[in-house]
């Protein structure tokens, strides 16, 4: 037991080193984040378009508002964006051979991979986020209201932008929104390791990584799953896709602390299954390395 919590504590402080390292490394290249924020910028204009004619009128969607598609939407393409690209880096550590010097060094080869992938993201989340937090108060003209955080002070009624209530309110559902993409950033790691390891086996399985990425834009990404017919979303609930995106863009949009508390608890799961994948597809993985050298 003492061999075992000193071995988890090694790895932890190495993946915190990882991390470290690479939120440092991203930092010092800082104009890199000018494509993607720009990228990130026209897409919400162009749906921000497209959502304000679907709703003329005032109509709803799916009963979303206009407000309320704009917000999901700039949350729910921040792990696109910010903590979606895992795939392309570690399926070309598999292909180069780079893998095999990786896997040799004395710490938990998935483990140091997932903090220093996650820990290279950060900095894209938060400043894609902090960028889609500005564009959304200006296409909207404030935060998506939060009605059901209010049931309690205020009769159901959305709150006045000002008062404890609010500030407690806004800051419990930003909180959760972090924690909720977080998450989605963890999920996505798993399952992109997953698909990049199948390079083992497959000399391009960048085809794993399309499909992927397709069902993920369509089941949550684009549009919320209650868009979707009736047959695809009862399915689409029972598979990770609606947990990488539209779990923080829902918390977002339709504050509900128990509907919150259950996506994050539903993210839990699949993050689970998802590791216990992760390390299922590279012990098989690994049996076909061989490393030579002196």
């Amino acid at each position: 037991m003492s061999r075992r919590l000193t071995r988890w504590r090694a790895d932890w402080r190495t993946g915190l080193t990882a991390a470290s390292t690479a939120i440092r490394e991203k930092l010092a290249f800082r104009a890199n984040f000018a494509g993607t924020m720009l990228t990130y910028g026209l897409f919400i204009m162009v749906f921000s378009r497209i959502w304000a004619n679907a709703t003329a009128g005032g109509t709803t969607v799916a009963g979303y508002r206009y407000d309320m598609l704009v917000w999901y939407f700039i949350i729910a393409e921040v792990p696109s964006f910010a903590l979606g690209r895992f795939f392309w880096s570690l399926s070309r550590d598999m292909k180069s051979g780079q893998v095999a010097y990786l896997v040799s060094r004395p710490y938990d080869f998935v483990g140091y991979q997932f903090w220093e992938r996650l820990g290279s993201a950060l900095p894209d989340l938060f400043i894609i986020l902090g960028e889609g937090l500005l564009i959304g108060c200006l296409l909207t003209g404030g935060l998506p209201p939060l009605a059901e955080w209010a049931g309690a002070y205020s009769g159901g009624q959305p709150l006045a932008g000002s008062g404890l209530a609010w500030l407690a309110g806004q800051g419990l559902r930003a909180l959760l929104v972090v924690m909720s993409l977080l998450l989605s950033g963890s999920l996505n790691f798993y399952l992109q390791f997953s698909l990049a390891m199948t390079a083992f086996w497959l000399e391009e399985n960048d085809a794993f990584y399309w499909i992927f990425q397709k069902i993920a834009l369509v089941v949550g990404t684009l549009i919320p799953i209650e868009l979707l017919p009736d047959a695809a979303r009862a399915v689409a609930v029972w598979t990770p896709f609606p947990y990488i995106a539209y779990a923080p863009a829902r918390i977002m949009v339709a504050f509900q602390l128990p509907e919150a508390l259950r996506l994050m608890a539903v993210q839990l799961a699949w993050i689970a299954i998802g590791l216990v994948l992760a390390r299922l597809v590279f012990a098989a993985s690994s049996r076909k390395l061989s490393i030579n050298g002196g």
